[in-house]
């Protein structure tokens, strides 16, 4: 029977949202509106639920991939990777 370390259980803590986090705005030197903060943290809500990544880092790869794609199906950019 395998025994899990204190350092494993504590990653099963949920982290905090991003919008609760004081230094959110500035992650990555960038800096965000409380509105757009919102919209992470019901973001990383739902992919909490959905056993997703929820990094800021993961949120904005999946948005760039997805406005890529729309430009790609409107025909504004090539498909060119």
């Amino acid at each position: 029977m395998l025994a899990e370390s204190p350092a494993k259980l504590h990653l099963l803590i949920p982290a905090a949202m991003a919008y609760d986090h004081p230094d959110a705005p500035k992650q990555f030197g960038i800096r965000l509106s409380e509105e757009t903060m919102e919209l992470v943290s019901a973001i990383q809500k739902f992919r909490q639920r959905t056993n997703q990544p929820t990094t800021l880092a993961s949120i904005v790869e999946d948005a760039i991939q997805c406005h890529y794609n729309r430009l790609v199906k409107e025909g504004a950019i090539s498909d060119e990777q």
